[in-house]
């Protein structure tokens, strides 16, 4: 279809001149000319379903539209044409430049230059994009795709702005502005500005959360599920919330390059967003990071709660850091840095209670810890029921109280770093010699194998002197029909390792796992039972092997994951740490610590028992327990251990927001445990 160019004299108007006709004659002419084509108007309304039920008297060879849709789609195609020619003129045989080259850029100024080149020429792009869509979908102009201008090829490569010819799939909201209908609108109205304006509303829309905190309040409320905030301490939460939220997006838009260029001399949010730079394809960058606090910008996150923090008792957080490493951003500070400080427990407790992690990420948050003190305190909380437990305090068992996550939690609320727990439980027919296919050499006699394996637990505790450390270690050397252990500090030389337990040469810890063959008759009383046992045993894999083992060739053929409790290498924790494998619970610590780890002295048993005579020797160098273990006395240790750290960890909290703990000793009461 043509543009609205020069137009040319109508065939009447000519004839009419030619037959010696007066401009009064012409007019006639083009009148009835009109009348003859009195058909609606083709243009769509707004909704691009409506058509126009004016009369269409405006257009070229024939009428096509009414009066204002005319004047709109001149304007509309003089607009786009610019923008195309301008598109051109930018480029001029020039290529946008890739993440290579960005990264030779070593001037700031040609950066800056380069950079305004890069914008000028995507603002050219979006108008005439946006000028396109409308002629095509109200006006009817064919083959869109073949008259863009770039391809979607060549803009993926620009770092500047990777998705200008796709719509982003957002969770936007799609309210429209009211339509214009031709009762209201005069034909100058710029459409591909209202277009542009309406996104620019849309982005307001999902930015109006960061920006006005009756908003904020209004949109948390209505949550499903969520309480109406009641109280002043309800609404002070909420600030808080709005805060950390506000200070995640700077800190975002801080770290996000092109977000940062644009954010430069912007004095607010609503300043950004109401920019000309800012397109739909930022709040696509935007949301990405926003929406996924708990992936790479959780330490963003964790910066913002000690932020909120501040701007709620002081009104700033310009204090929090060194005055060095902070900068002004869109109306607040942030730093350009991680803060040092440890994590109290007001900070930790909101973290947890906005994010609500799931199992099986501690790790993430370890590498919010600053010292041993903040990995006690992510765990403590995990312990009083903000963290789902991970998946290796599972347990075979039914019953509540073999539960190896409530020894773990009690572990963790004593100090103690426990990062897994592995065992291979086996009935008791199965534990034991079992008869073998080979032939024996003796005659009446029977070739037997034997394989033991030990649950173990992995952990850490404080590297600096430590009276309950020391006292701990104390409890489990005294037992060791019951635990085999072995130490290592990450200040001490080498590979040095300290191990105790119950093994023949000098108290030395028994192993991992260990078999043995040999021959011997069958018992008198079944012949699935040998009348005794003997033979050397073999040692795949030591005690010392769990921290520094590299990987073992199984005994008589078994297979690994049947006797390594599921898992399919044979790797020690710290060669794993070493090797900065993902998902280790201790992979992104920067503190030293002292290890453990600790062996069930029984073979073959699940990991709930080991876990739990473990945390009754915490709890016995605690002081909250003496004797030998019982349930019942373990509940009242327990619970004793959980009253005090609740308090501890939960005393900063106002009156008016209440907390409750479930006793053991209750539950164990209710059961008839003895």
């Amino acid at each position: 279809m043509p543009g609205p160019g020069n137009k040319r004299k109508s065939k009447a108007s000519t004839n009419a001149k030619a037959r010696g006709g007066t401009k009064e004659s012409a007019s006639e002419a083009t009148s009835t000319h009109a009348d003859t084509y009195s058909l609606p108007c083709l243009t769509l309304e707004e909704d691009e379903i409506t058509r126009c039920g004016q009369l269409a008297t405006e257009g070229y060879p024939k009428p096509e539209r009414c009066k204002v849709h005319h004047g709109q789609y001149r304007i509309l195609y003089k607009k786009y044409k610019e923008a195309s020619k301008v598109v051109d003129d930018v480029k001029g045989g020039a290529d946008l430049p890739v993440k290579e080259q960005i990264g030779r850029y070593t001037d700031w100024h040609a950066a800056l230059e380069k950079s305004r080149w890069v914008r000028k020429y995507l603002e050219a792009i979006r108008v005439e994009k946006a000028g396109r869509h409308i002629h095509q979908k109200r006006f009817f102009l064919k083959d869109l795709e073949k008259q863009s201008k770039q391809t979607t090829e060549e803009v993926l490569q620009s770092v500047y702005n990777p998705d200008t010819f796709r719509e982003p799939a957002l969770p936007i909201p799609t309210k429209k502005a009211p339509a214009l209908s031709p009762t209201t609108a005069v034909g100058d109205e710029d459409l591909i500005d209202m277009s542009l304006r309406a996104r620019k509303e849309q982005i307001m829309m999902v930015f109006n959360l960061l920006i006005d905190f009756e908003s904020f309040v209004e949109a948390f409320a209505s949550g499903e599920g969520v309480p109406q905030p009641k109280t002043k301490s309800d609404m002070a939460l909420l600030e808080k919330h709005f805060f950390i939220y506000q200070q995640f997006a700077r800190r975002i838009i801080f770290h996000e390059p092109s977000l940062f260029m644009k954010s430069l001399a912007r004095v607010s949010f609503k300043d950004l967003i109401l920019s000309d730079d800012f397109s739909i394809e930022d709040l696509a960058r935007f949301l990405k990071l926003f929406s996924e606090p708990l992936g790479f910008p959780l330490r963003w996150f964790k910066d913002a709660v000690l932020d909120a923090l501040a701007i709620s008792r002081h009104g700033t957080a310009a204090n929090v850091g060194s005055v060095e490493s902070r900068f002004p951003l869109l109306g607040g500070w942030v730093f350009n840095r991680s803060h040092t400080a440890s994590m109290s427990n007001e900070p930790w407790w909101l973290l947890l209670k906005i994010l609500a992690p799931p199992a099986n990420i501690e790790n993430r948050f370890v590498r919010l810890c600053n010292n041993f003190d903040d990995v006690i305190g992510f765990l403590s909380f995990e312990a009083l029921g903000l963290v789902p437990s991970p998946s290796f305090c599972e347990s075979p068992s039914h019953l509540d109280f073999d539960d190896p996550s409530l020894s773990r939690n009690h572990l963790s609320l004593s100090g103690i770093i426990v990062a897994d727990m592995v065992a291979s439980p086996r009935p008791a027919r199965m534990c034991g010699p079992v008869p073998t296919p080979r032939r024996a050499t003796k005659r009446g006699c029977m070739v037997w194998a034997e394989v033991e394996t030990r649950g173990y637990m992995f952990g850490a505790v404080r590297n600096e002197k430590d009276g309950f450390v020391e006292a701990f270690f104390r409890e489990l050397r005294a037992r060791p029909d019951l635990f085999q252990v072995v130490i290592r500090s990450e200040t001490a030389p080498g590979r040095e390792v300290e191990v105790f337990g119950s093994g023949p040469l000098n108290n030395e810890a028994l192993p991992a796992m260990r078999g043995r063959n040999f021959e011997a008759p069958p018992s008198p009383t079944s012949p699935f039972v040998p009348a005794s046992t003997s033979g050397k045993w073999e040692v795949p894999r030591s005690a010392v092997d769990v921290l520094y083992g590299t990987g073992i060739q199984m005994p008589y053929g078994a297979k690994m994951h049947m006797l390594n409790g599921g898992r399919n290498d044979l790797l020690g924790y710290l060669t794993i740490l070493s090797r900065d494998l993902k998902g280790w619970f201790f992979r992104y610590k920067t503190f030293p610590v002292t290890y453990f780890v600790i062996l069930d002295t029984v073979p073959n048993r699940a990991q709930s028992t080991l876990a739990r005579n473990v945390s009754w020797a915490a709890l016995r160098a605690r002081g909250y327990a003496e004797g030998e273990y019982t349930l019942r006395k373990y509940a009242v240790a327990s619970d004793r251990l959980f009253e005090e750290c609740a308090h501890e960890r939960l005393g900063w909290m106002p009156e008016d927001m209440k907390w409750e703990m479930t006793m053991m000793e209750d539950q164990v009461n209710a059961r008839g445990f003895v």
